[in-house]
């Protein structure tokens, strides 16, 4: 009997305040030494002009890495030693200590980081680049993967980039110098924000990233994402995700802002006696717990949902001063009042989050509040007042470089639900069957969850059940076979699943599929997450398939083993090894039940419909 890995709990106290102070001189001193392996017949002029430039490169990135800007720290970038919180990574059963770096190349070297919004990726990212630098030999680069979306789909080039990144950092190298580091595997490349690639680049950034983590497999790779399916056949990755906050990490975070001492020692010790076992989704979100206190200064209470959390902290903001500073009341330049504000920020958030713009230059965000102006005409304001009180004032917008970002996402995804509900049912429909026929983020972002919080009855009838309608005449016309798959994806995975029953280790199998039919697979995916699907245990059947334990026996030329099949190469494969379509059916029971969830909340659906129009015709009647 195998024993479970089991890593001791996170230390903390590991992370230093000081740590980036003496970065530079630890690393300068050591680094170039260190490194010179991965390049190739340099001389001693060169040695010399390439760990001068290695030097500039520590100087100015980890100046940038270093530091962040938050919701609290929103004028002055902080460093993030100051208040950072060092949680763990978890793998299957295990939890990976992310103090070093180090700890998680030990798992292997593509890894992928997954988490919610809020739950502090980036943050993660920047601090595994510093421990790149301190702990390793390895040169770390550091690209936020949204930069893509502002170039030509013929023009991303994941090569091109990080030498671009190495180059606009002062570390500039020839090309055989970058070539011959990359093969000899001299780089810990640090990918951040996979989620925030628009549609339309993504499978160029998908194949990008296979293909040049393939090519020069020697170096690490750690990408950054909120949980998406589309990681699903990246067989040669290692998924992982961030952990929440422990009680204990909550409170040395509170302890740890800098804001007003009165109101956060009188959070601080609700928070230890009773907030944090109570609303426990919130305060073991960084973000969440950070709009925790703002609105317990603001109200001595804390809201109850997700939505009124970002009201409530939305209205702090717009009300209050500097939160790390005695607070006032603002001059707001615009002269709006709160409402009005919020309407034309809303706007903001709507258009552009359904166009997939999660950061603006000065010129796209003056063209997105002339928008919204025109919008609301009969508020008066200027674009320029209206700018600076979204950045400076009530900084929904924080200043990075030359570009503006949401001071978090989340912030986006509830203004543009907001202004959804203001919609009409029809445009409603229209938009977000549009929505979920195109987009691959439906399920990973929180825009649906916060627009079925505002409006659960009107989500169920007008944007999910004429999708489920439509999944229920597939089903009644097929019946759950392989034709009704079919309908829906365009093959399966077989995957194994390690879990532990009593303190033994266990191997057990699932089945997942390559979606094909984008709308009705979003429909049943979003219809079972916001009404609250509980998921089954895993089947006895697939605890030990012989067809899932046959097929994974199966190896391709190269020695590698594959997992996905084709609707023609799994017709192929179950005939060669005389398996029947029923055996295949019965581990996917599963979805099936899914699929009958969904037709109850569509029945419940149509009767809640007549009975209002019932009780309609009865008060006609007494008229």
């Amino acid at each position: 009997m195998e024993s479970p890995v089991v890593y001791s709990p996170i230390d903390t106290g590991k992370i230093l305040s000081d740590t980036a102070t003496n970065l530079i001189k630890s690393v300068t001193v050591t680094g170039w030494n260190r490194l010179k392996k991965y390049f190739k017949d340099i001389d001693a002029e060169e040695s010399i002009e390439l760990g001068t430039a290695f030097n500039e490169y520590i100087r100015l990135t980890q100046e940038k890495a270093s530091k962040v800007k938050t919701l609290i720290y929103r004028k002055v970038p902080k460093n993030i030693y100051s208040f950072y919180e060092c949680v763990g990574l978890s793998l299957e059963e295990r939890t990976i200590d992310t103090d070093s770096v180090k700890n998680i190349l030990d798992i292997g070297k593509k890894i992928i980081v997954t988490g919610t919004g809020g739950i502090g990726k980036s943050i993660l990212m920047k601090h595994l680049f510093l421990s790149t630098l301190t702990d390793t030999e390895y040169i770390p680069i550091l690209l936020e993967l949204r930069k893509f979306n502002g170039m030509e789909i013929k023009d991303i080039s994941l090569y091109q980039a990080i030498y671009q990144s190495l180059s606009d950092n002062g570390f500039k190298l020839a090309d055989e110098y970058y070539k011959y580091s990359l093969e000899q595997g001299g780089y810990v490349i640090l990918l951040d924000g996979f989620d925030e690639v628009n549609r339309d680049r993504l499978k160029k950034v998908q194949e990008e990233i296979k293909s040049f983590s393939d090519k020069y497999e020697k170096n690490a790779y750690i990408i950054s994402s909120r949980p998406t399916e589309l990681f699903i056949g990246w067989n040669d990755f290692i998924e992982t995700s961030v952990m929440s906050l422990t009680k204990e990490q909550a409170l040395s975070l509170v302890r740890k802002i800098e804001f007003d001492e009165a109101s956060k020692k009188a959070f601080y010790a609700e928070l230890d006696n009773v907030l944090y076992d109570k609303y426990r989704s919130f305060a073991s979100n960084p973000l969440l717990l950070t709009i925790m206190l703002l609105t317990f200064s603001n109200h001595a209470s804390i809201p109850e949902n997700l939505n009124e959390f970002y009201e409530e902290a939305f209205t702090t903001l717009f009300n209050m001063h500097d939160a790390t500073k005695d607070c006032y009341l603002r001059d707001i330049r615009s002269g709006l009042g709160c409402e009005e504000f919020k309407k034309v920020f809303a706007y903001i958030c709507f258009k552009s989050y359904f166009s997939q713009q999660f950061e603006f230059t000065e010129h796209q965000l003056k063209e997105r509040i002339q928008e919204s102006k025109e919008r609301f005409s009969s508020y008066k304001f200027t674009v320029e007042d209206y700018e600076e009180d979204l950045t400076l004032s009530v900084c929904m917008l924080v200043r990075d470089g030359l570009e503006y970002q949401f001071s978090h996402r989340s912030f986006q995804e509830y203004f543009a639900a907001w202004y959804t509900c203001k919609l009409t049912d029809d445009v409603q429909t229209k938009l977000l069957t549009s929505w979920f026929d195109e987009s691959d983020s439906v399920i990973s972002d929180e825009y649906m969850t916060m627009l079925y919080t505002l409006q659960p009855e009107k989500v169920n009838k007008i944007v999910l059940c004429p999708g489920i309608k439509k999944l229920k005449e597939l089903y009644d016309r097929e019946g759950f076979c392989v034709s009704f798959l079919k309908e829906l994806f365009s093959g399966v995975y077989f995957r194994r699943r390690k879990r532990f029953e009593e303190g033994e280790r266990k191997q057990s199998y699932y089945i997942n599929f390559r979606v094909s039919n984008n709308y009705l697979c979003n429909i049943l995916r979003m219809t079972c997450k916001l009404n609250h699907f509980q998921g089954l245990q895993i089947p006895e059947s697939l605890q030990s398939s012989e067809i899932v334990e046959t097929w994974l026996r199966e190896k391709r030329d190269d020695g590698r083993h594959f997992d996905f099949l084709d609707f023609d190469k799994l017709e192929n494969y179950m005939k060669e090894y005389n398996f029947k379509n029923d055996d295949f059916i019965e581990l996917c029971r599963w979805l099936e039940h899914q699929l009958m969830f969904s037709f109850e909340i569509l029945r419940k659906c149509n009767e809640s419909s007549i009975s209002r129009k019932k009780k309609l015709a009865s008060i006609l009647d007494e008229l």
